[in-house]
């Protein structure tokens, strides 16, 4: 069964240093099959968006 499912984390940088790097961990358990992330997105601010597809990414029925 395929299911999709929007995770969104808050994080306090230390803001008397500038960012360098950052690392991304996924940690799957337990787990037979594959697990599948898109639409990774990082944003400043303390409110979450939510991320809108464009026009041109959505396929239409003419599309095959």
């Amino acid at each position: 069964m395929t299911f999709f499912q929007t995770v969104q984390k808050s994080v306090a940088p230390d803001r008397s240093r500038d960012v360098q790097k950052i690392v991304l961990k996924v940690i799957a358990s337990d787990v037979i099959g594959s697990v599948h992330m898109t639409d990774l997105m990082f944003q400043g601010g303390s409110i979450a968006t939510v991320w809108t597809g464009h026009a041109s990414e959505i396929q239409w029925s003419f599309d095959g």
